[in-house]
């Protein structure tokens, strides 16, 4: 409802007279009127585009870290230095024990690098003592180097030294060829 511009009655808005005097009822022009809207300008859509594109390359940047350092290549060198260091550091236990240890956590601290920097390298390092004697002393062991990605190397090593290895996707065994 609105007033009549010429008498001021009440009257329907959908009204083209007015039934009170009967003058013609035109729409009033609004007080503010609509401004038109300006097209975005190039510059501005290609800051946004630019916006977008850094925040998607932030994010894969971020979530899904490339690790170009660990390669399939260095990481298997990873995992034979540390099977290497981890043979040395059991062959001196032995040396000085008369056996093998039950577990890697006999050894010292540099046993513990060794099997992390393979971890970071992709692999899960598996050190298992051999059968006991009479006296519950083991007498020789067997360290497994297994790849967290398919296609890398599974390496084999026992107290003898000798790395054997495999591209199989299994662990690798005495059987396997050795590592040169």
């Amino acid at each position: 409802m609105y007033l009549c511009q010429n008498c001021q009655q009440p009257i329907n808005s959908a009204s083209a007279f007015c039934p009170y005097c009967g003058a013609e009822q035109v729409e009033p022009e609004p007080a503010h009127p609509k401004k038109s809207r300006k097209q975005p300008s190039t510059l501005k859509i290609s800051i946004a585009f630019l916006i977008v594109v850094a925040g998607i390359w932030a994010i894969i940047w971020f979530a899904l870290p490339l690790r170009f350092a660990n390669s399939r290549t260095s990481a298997e060198r990873d995992a034979i230095q540390a099977l290497r260091s981890l043979q040395q550091q059991l062959a001196t236990y032995q040396n000085g024990a008369g056996n093998f240890p039950a577990s890697l956590e006999s050894l010292d601290e540099s046993a513990r690098q060794a099997a992390q920097a393979a971890t970071s390298g992709g692999y899960s390092i598996r050190y298992t003592p051999g059968n006991p004697d009479a006296d519950g002393k083991a007498h020789s062991y067997t360290l497994l180097a297994l790849p967290l990605n398919y296609g890398y190397e599974s390496l084999y090593t026992d107290q003898s030294g000798a790395i054997h290895f495999t591209r199989d996707n299994r662990p690798a065994t005495p059987q396997d060829p050795l590592l040169k």
